[in-house]
């Protein structure tokens, strides 16, 4: 039994030893199933099939082409193996089978370059007419081998959208590498579609092999017409896109007259604007918000708005936000708050709120100067004025003052301060809380338009203050109840003015002229 098994043991080991043999016998000379490899520029895996009677070599120069096995007999399948290429222009070379010295066969790898090419992983994108400003952002993968540009073709006026800085690192050759442009874009706000086309350009000049581009589609926004209806819709847009947290300052279940952050016109209303005002929104106010940009551009819609306030932006002190313009297309507007906003710049149109505007407060901002559009002849109808608070940074020695810390003016080097002292019809002016310096403005009889109280100046306040208009006291601010100086850094003598200032018992002591330091 012990035989019969090493038998058929030996027998198993026979038959393996044959199966792994290539019989020769019926092959005669050297094929090979193919003489050429078209290869792509990104490289692969060919299979060429030999047939050889023979023991043969293979042998290629070129670096980027591996042939395994690379030598053998009998039939065999080699594995060509061709890197991907670093450059745009083909190249070709050839695999040389031989066998003793002699040449057998040749096969040649041609392999083709990488087109010059910018490719981007999608060539349209819809996005909404409106949204949070974090979800205001799309991204598209681009795979290109070629520096490019981003040239954006608008089919209006208005520009929406914005490429962020992005980062290319050609390190292959011609090899494409991907980059990922990030793209943000603005809210639409008229009642049409609108579209945008980005082109992807090379930044040489050189062609590419086809045209790269984008195509952006908003959709329309909703439309806000001139009535009741258009109000609330107004309002809406205005909360979300502001992004406000307050749950129940807007039921949209519950009628417009229920909204906390509104109040109506009503038709017994001393300074109605017309009987189409009835019912309209009068007064606005919104409170704790996050927001970017200016005061949303459905303001506008608010044909009637006599008094609007918006007050606590997220991180006011880090931004840096335009009023916009739409607010001041309104024709009836007469209190105006954007305090705590992130304020620095207003723009030029505002000058036009300056027939009807009678109280602004624009405390708690980032200006760096008090803006010059605010003068009495731009608003002759002002009353109350306050621009406390606009400090951005925190400086205690004013020989340390950047460009940028807040709202900044030394008395002795500009007249800002000095205008508003001249403006006769304030009631209210607060400066409270920046960085003023120099000398309180003090003024004479006779220059720059001051002239002395006379007694009509008291008939309407039922007495004659007969001590201002012995001496002659400077008439500055004369309307003036309540001015707060504080904490600024005023120095030097106080002037008579102010001293002796007919309506100073009605100021606030502490809040008038206390200093910084």
């Amino acid at each position: 039994m012990r035989q019969i098994l090493k038998y058929i043991a030996a027998s198993a080991a026979m038959f393996t030893i044959a199966s792994c043999t290539t019989d020769t016998t019926t092959i005669h000379g050297f094929e090979a199933d193919t003489t050429q490899i078209d290869a792509q520029a990104s490289g692969g895996r060919y299979n060429v099939a030999i047939r050889s009677d023979k023991e043969w070599t293979a042998v290629v120069d070129a670096p980027w082409v591996m042939v395994s096995p690379a030598n053998g007999r009998g039939e065999v399948r080699c594995e060509v193996r061709i890197d991907s290429t670093l450059v745009n222009d083909a190249r070709t070379t050839e695999i040389r089978f031989s066998s003793g010295g002699a040449l057998l066969q040749s096969v040649s790898v041609n392999q083709e370059g990488y087109a010059r090419a910018i490719t981007p992983d999608r060539d349209e994108v819809k996005i909404a007419a409106s949204a949070s400003r974090d979800a205001r952002h799309f991204d598209v993968e681009v795979s290109t081998n070629v520096e490019f540009v981003v040239e954006t073709e608008y089919d209006s006026d208005e520009e929406w959208l914005t490429v962020d800085n992005y980062t290319l690192n050609l390190d292959r050759g011609a090899r494409p590498r991907n980059t990922t442009l990030g793209i943000s874009w603005k809210m639409n706000h008229v009642p049409e579609e609108r579209t945008a086309t980005l082109h992807l350009r090379s930044k040489s000049g050189e062609a590419i092999a086809s045209p790269a581009t984008i195509v952006v589609r908003q959709t329309a926004a909703p439309l806000i017409e001139d009535n009741r209806q258009g109000d609330s819709l107004a309002i809406i847009a205005i909360y979300e896109k502001l992004e406000c947290w307050s749950d129940n300052a807007i039921s949209t279940s519950e009628g417009m007259h229920r909204w906390e952050c509104v109040r109506l016109w009503e038709a017994t209303d001393p300074t109605l604007p017309s009987k189409e005002a009835v019912g309209r929104v009068r007064d606005i106010e919104l409170s704790y918000f996050d927001t970017y940009e200016g005061i949303p551009y459905e303001v506008k819609y608010l044909k009637y708005l006599e008094t609007i306030s918006l007050y606590g932006n997220v991180n006011s002190m880090i931004k840096e936000i335009d009023l916009g313009e739409e607010i001041c297309t309104l024709e009836h507007l007469k209190a105006l708050r954007v305090a705590a906003f992130g304020l620095s710049s207003l723009p030029e149109s505002f000058v036009n709120l300056g027939d009807t505007l009678e109280d602004l407060d624009l405390n708690s901002n980032n200006f760096c100067g008090i803006p010059a559009v605010i003068t009495e002849e731009n608003f002759p109808r002002l009353r109350s004025l306050d621009l406390t608070s606009n400090r951005r940074s925190m400086v205690s020695d004013l020989r340390n003052a950047t460009a940028d810390m807040g709202i900044h003016h030394n008395t002795a080097k500009d007249d800002v301060v000095e205008r508003l002292f001249l403006w006769e019809n304030l009631e209210s002016l607060t400066l409270s809380y920046n960085y003023l310096e120099g000398a309180i403005p003090d003024f004479k009889v006779g220059e720059k338009g001051v002239r002395a109280y006379e007694h009509e100046d008291f008939v309407e306040r039922g007495d004659t203050l007969n001590w201002a208009v012995e001496n002659r006291l400077p008439r500055v601010l004369p309307n003036m109840r309540s001015l707060r100086l504080n904490l600024n850094f005023f120095t030097g003598e106080l002037p008579e003015w102010l001293l002796y200032h007919p309506r100073l018992m009605e100021w606030s002591a502490e809040n008038l002229i206390y200093i910084q330091q």
